[in-house]
């Protein structure tokens, strides 16, 4: 028992004065190890400023380029009522009143001309007095984008529509 206990003082005292000399030699390290830290830490500051001043610069660029491009009378720009209605092009749009659709997949609007339905890149003759910004629409979610609202017309109630 007495050389149990022996065993035991020697090894506390040689773990209480190995962690000691390693403490002081740790010391020494945090010193040095805080400082690279600090040097690490202002280079990454730098490196992000820098990079969201290009970031930021290349949105604004971006921005004017897309709002030129979009500028009524484009072709296939964005349509000039999409913004009032907060509208993303990511589903179809029913125009209510005039019984027309816009179709964001082939960029053109469709509606029903004697009893058909046709397609038009621009927007109809009947539409070009209106302003669409202040007409009521619906935003068909649960028809798929690739899919032309046109077929799926007579799957729903006439009240859907209306």
């Amino acid at each position: 028992m007495r050389n149990v206990s022996l065993v035991m003082a020697m090894s506390i005292g040689l773990f209480v004065t190995t962690t000691g000399t390693f403490n002081a030699q740790r010391h020494e390290d945090d010193k040095r190890y805080w400082k690279v830290r600090k040097e690490a830490d202002k280079e990454r500051d730098k490196y992000y400023k820098e990079r969201n001043k290009e970031r930021d610069k290349y949105y604004k660029e971006a921005y004017k380029e897309r709002k030129e491009y979009y500028k009524e009378g484009h072709k296939h720009g964005f349509p000039r009522w999409a913004e009032v209605h907060r509208y993303d092009s990511r589903h179809h749009v029913y125009f209510r009143d005039y019984n027309t659709f816009y179709d964001p997949y082939r960029r053109g609007y469709v509606f029903q001309d004697r009893g058909r339905w046709r397609f038009s890149p621009e927007v109809p003759s009947f539409l070009v007095g209106i302003d669409l910004g202040r007409v009521q629409i619906r935003i068909i979610k649960d028809i798929p984008i690739s899919r032309h609202p046109e077929d799926f017309y007579y799957d729903y109630e006439e009240d859907y529509w209306d």
